[in-house]
């Protein structure tokens, strides 16, 4: 593909970059803004507050699945495989597979990583659970999904959000989640770990070719 190929008439290796630092870290960032709210507000907003945190979550799983499948998958240009939708739940469940059973170092080399990817690999490894999150990804794979609360009012504590959506199948799906405090710094912290890890592996793969060329 030619430059203006990509957005913002960028080049292949600065649209890698921009997407590692910005399109790869924003459920990140916006997960933590929500969360550094939902301490101050009251109790029907923190339940929703901590929806969007949910909601940014789902995002940090497909774009990890992007990053994943970009880089695994070199026949086409790593920058090209980042222009496509975002992969849904059976993409995820493929990936959360290969997660669960690669050694950290099996993975760097089905990612075609160096050596410095290894803490990423291994944070990757670490992380526990992830075929939880299944359905979050499932309510927001074909897009608009649905931020439900049950009985918000200010005279009842919601303690559950649901995530709602159609998935790829034509079927409706709702994945549950809490709505409380705890509940919603968990969700923020697997949110970095999943954006951090994903970030971790485009650099490593833009030091790479910045450092010794194109790879094959």
């Amino acid at each position: 593909m030619n430059p203006a190929s990509y957005p913002g008439n960028m080049g292949e290796l600065e649209f890698v970059e921009a997407y590692a630092r910005s399109a790869v870290r924003k459920p990140q960032m916006a997960a933590d803004a929500a969360l550094g709210r939902l301490v101050f507000a009251e109790a029907g907003d923190r339940a929703i507050l901590a929806g969007l945190i949910g909601q940014e979550l789902a995002e940090a799983c497909r774009r990890l699945v992007a990053v994943w499948g970009a880089l695994s998958d070199r026949r086409y240009a790593v920058a090209r495989s980042l222009l496509r939708p975002l992969p849904g739940a059976a993409d995820w469940r493929v990936f959360i597979q290969q997660a669960a059973t690669f050694t950290p170092e099996q993975t760097i080399r089905e990612l075609s990583l160096d050596g410095d990817a290894l803490e990423w690999a291994r944070a990757l490894r670490a992380q526990p659970d992830l075929d939880e999150l299944t359905g979050l990804v499932a309510a927001a794979e074909t897009g608009n999904p649905m931020l439900l609360i049950p009985g918000l009012d200010r005279r009842q504590v919601p303690d559950q959000c649901w995530l709602a959506g159609i998935d790829a199948g034509g079927e409706s799906v709702a994945s549950s989640f809490g709505a409380g405090e705890s509940d919603a710094t968990t969700l923020a912290d697997i949110t970095a770990d999943l954006c951090g890890i994903a970030r971790g592996f485009l650099m490593s793969y833009v030091d790479a070719r910045r450092t010794a060329g194109r790879r094959p």
